[in-house]
């Protein structure tokens, strides 16, 4: 049985200032596929179980971490495996900050008949050490995105009523970063679109706050990738494609603002199924109110077609 992260990435070297981080330089990418050895240590050892699809992704200068049900990866930027560590699902959204990284999480309820649980988990970006959790026991609506802005944590905190025939009203609530204690209750923001699920992936480019969400056809391209400011007020719409991560990387031109997305191949949703685990890592560039794949026009041949 095998599982494996497929990491494909290129991209042109660049220098710009990233809010904490300051300025730091962007290694060349280029095609990586994950080394053998790395195949064992991404699967549960305890029972076998594939880690399911991406929940989310978020890029430091010299890591990339992937979150999944019931796992968090981190890799080097070439895709080599850094570290693995096994969580309790449902993993959603990650997003690093500060020398840690955050996890929203919908924690699944450990005795038959519990309910669901939003939890925030935040992690050691060095070592994925656990360091601190903010459980909401009263609050049991799926979470999934999450992001952090000055120091506030931006957490989507699922659907206002799921069986609405358009999903398009969400909650989100504030925490601070340092203590995961909320800022204010959370509150409603109707973006006007249909999804099927509350926002999968939030980030942020230290100004607006990208939210990613699944839409109910995607055949109908419905507009899914929604530009808020920090007081959620719409600022513009636009057609991505599911992912299953974004953030924003350095390297946009011209007022461009540039993400590196991931999606999953051979999606295994049951995360039982003796099926591979891959991850595409690809580009794209929003500019002039439009987002375009990148990959393909610095070197990569696209591997999926949306």
């Amino acid at each position: 049985m095998k599982y494996a992260i497929l990491l494909a990435m290129v991209a042109a070297c660049a220098s710009v200032a990233l809010g904490e981080t300051g300025a730091w330089k962007v290694p060349s990418w280029q095609a990586f596929i994950s080394a053998p050895d790395a195949v064992k240590k991404i699967i549960n050892e305890k029972d076998g179980r594939c880690p399911g699809h991406s929940q989310g992704m978020c890029v430091t200068s010299n890591a990339f971490y992937f979150s999944f049900h019931n796992q968090i990866v981190k890799t080097d930027w070439k895709g080599l495996l850094l570290k693995r560590v096994e969580v309790v699902p449902h993993g959603g959204d990650i997003c690093h900050w500060n020398g840690r990284v955050y996890v929203g999480v919908w924690e699944e309820p450990k005795a038959k008949g519990g309910k669901w649980c939003t939890a925030i988990k935040m992690y050691d970006a060095e070592t994925l050490e656990l360091l601190k959790e903010k459980r909401m026991p009263e609050w049991t609506k799926a979470c999934d995105g999450i992001t952090c802005l000055d120091g506030v944590i931006y957490l989507a905190m699922g659907m206002e009523d799921w069986n609405s025939p358009v999903g398009n009203r969400n909650f989100y609530g504030k925490f601070d970063a340092e203590t995961l204690e909320p800022i204010g209750k959370p509150f409603v923001v109707d973006h006007g679109e249909q999804a099927s699920c509350g926002a999968q992936n939030l980030t942020t480019d230290g100004t607006y706050i990208y939210a990613c969400y699944y839409t109910s056809d995607e055949a109908a391209r419905t507009p899914n990738f929604i530009v808020f400011d920090r007081d959620f007020n719409v600022k513009g719409k636009h057609l991505f494609g599911w992912t299953h991560g974004v953030d924003v990387v350095p390297g946009g031109r011209d007022g461009a603002v540039r993400f590196a997305w991931a999606t999953t191949l051979n999606n295994n949703w049951d995360r039982k199924s003796p099926i591979v685990s891959q991850v595409l890592v690809r580009f794209a560039e929003l500019k002039d109110g439009k987002i375009d794949d990148i990959t393909k026009y610095i070197g990569f041949k696209k591997q999926m077609e949306r």
